[in-house]
């Protein structure tokens, strides 16, 4: 819907500069990367190349390329084909032919939205389940406007507004890419990632704004990051609500845009 410019959506522009390239997930099948290079000058929704513009933008400002995962989506694909197609595209990103494909070796982990859920799983599975010395291979992760306890936090269930994304929207979405008669305990770690064991893991930025929906859960990991001896930075924008980075929103976007641009060079 969204790529196509159909259901309320405006069709996003891409960059003809940006290229694709096929990997294998664990299964064998085909999974497409966007790589957006340095220029001169969410889970149920969204493609790898629907912000071709504001990854270019990041791109431009850190001097790195940004690789962009065609991971599938709920309901087609619930729970956990999305987490398995991140953690095996870092997995590929880590590996010999990965980091000579795409350049360099891989140095952060960012997303917004559901991309900021997948980033923290994914950082997490790579040191559980794949041996990966997360907090040595990368130099942090950019997770704005997250949501991390998949059995929702006060702020959501309280949330009264309706602005991109509002209370009952969210459930859907939830219960969508997490059927509840297939995902029975979503307070398990391997679920939501607020409940996993944090110790050994990069900095991290949780980046929100105060009117949204899913604020708490910013708050929340960021304080458990940090108690887990990792650094921690939670940033919480006045006024900023759900995707306010992406949506021309004047200087609440500027703000949010900056405290990336400004965390990731921190961290680099």
């Amino acid at each position: 819907m969204r790529q196509n410019g159909t259901n309320g959506f405006n069709k996003p522009p891409e960059i003809s500069e940006a290229e694709n390239m096929t990997i294998k997930r664990r299964d064998g099948t085909d999974m497409e990367l966007r790589i957006v290079k340095p220029t001169t000058g969410g889970l149920v929704y969204g493609t790898a190349r629907g912000q071709d513009n504001y990854l270019q933008a990041l791109a431009n400002a850190l001097g790195l390329t940004a690789v962009s995962v065609e991971y599938r989506l709920a309901p087609e694909h619930p729970f956990p084909a999305s987490q398995h197609d991140a953690t095996d595209a870092a997995l590929y990103a880590i590996s010999a032919d990965g980091e000579d494909k795409l350049g360099g070796p891989l140095r952060l982990f960012a997303g917004k939205s559901s991309g900021a859920y997948l980033a923290v799983w994914t950082a997490i599975s790579l040191r559980d389940d794949h041996g990966v010395d997360t907090k040595a291979t990368l130099a942090g992760l950019v997770c704005s406007y997250g949501t991390y306890d998949i059995s929702y936090t006060p702020s959501l269930l309280r949330h009264k507004r309706n602005i991109i994304v509002g209370r009952e929207s969210m459930f859907r979405l939830m219960d969508a890419a997490f059927p509840p008669e297939q995902v029975v305990n979503r307070k398990d770690a391997s679920v939501s990632p607020l409940y996993a064991d944090l110790k050994n893991l990069p900095p991290a930025l949780f980046l929100c704004g105060t009117e949204d929906a899913v604020v708490d859960d910013s708050v929340f990991i960021g304080a458990r990051w940090s108690l887990a001896g990792n650094k921690a930075e939670v940033k919480l924008v006045p006024k900023g609500f759900h995707a306010f980075s992406l949506i021309p929103t004047g200087e609440i976007q500027k703000e949010g845009v900056s405290e990336v641009i400004s965390f990731a060079l921190s961290v680099l």
